[in-house]
C-alpha cells in the first residue's frame, strides 16, 4: 500500500472516530435502544425503544407467548423517565407504563424500571429492563463552506 492510500485510510478512520465522539451521550436524538428484562416477576420480555427528542415509541414481545405489543408516549424533559400507552398489534389499547430511566454519565438509560398498568386498572406489574444494545443514528452537519 503506498503512502497516499495509507494516509487516506488513517484519515478516514480518525475522522469517523471524531464524528462518533461528538454524539451527545447524555441526550441522544433519534436513537434506538434494545433491552431485555421482565414484565412482572416471570414474564421475560424483549423491548425496543426509539427516542426522537422527547417522543418515545417502540415495541416489545413476551418471549413465552410470542405476543407483540407497540407503544408510544413521551420522555420527561429532564430525561429521567418515560410514560407510554401500550397497544396490541391490531391497535387495541391494553395498558400504560410509567418508568424511570437510570443513566450514568456515559450510558444513557442503561436501565428502565417502572410499573405496567392494565387499561382496566386491575393488573399492575413491575417492569425491570437492562440495556443490551444502543444504535445511535448520526446526522452529519453540512457546511456551505466546503473547501474554505
Amino acid at each position: 500500500m503506498d503512502k497516499y492510500k495509507y494516509f487516506l485510510l488513517v484519515f478516514m478512520i480518525c475522522g469517523f472516530s471524531l464524528v462518533q465522539a461528538q454524539v451527545d451521550e447524555a441526550s441522544p436524538k433519534n436513537s434506538l435502544f434494545y433491552y431485555s428484562g421482565y414484565l412482572g416477576k416471570t414474564d421475560k420480555v424483549e423491548f425496543n425503544l426509539q427516542l426522537t427528542q422527547l417522543k418515545v415509541s417502540g415495541s416489545y414481545i413476551l418471549e413465552q407467548s410470542g405476543e407483540l405489543f407497540v407503544f408510544s408516549g413521551r420522555m420527561a424533559t429532564d430525561k429521567s423517565g418515560i410514560g407510554v400507552l401500550i397497544y396490541t398489534d391490531d391497535n387495541k389499547y391494553i395498558a400504560s407504563m410509567e418508568a424511570s430511566l437510570l443513566s450514568d454519565e456515559n450510558d444513557f438509560a442503561r436501565e428502565i424500571n417502572g410499573l405496567w398498568k392494565s387499561a382496566d386498572g386491575i393488573s399492575v406489574l413491575p417492569v425491570t429492563l437492562k440495556k443490551v444494545a444502543e444504535l445511535a443514528q448520526m446526522q452529519l452537519e453540512t457546511s456551505s463552506n466546503v473547501g474554505d
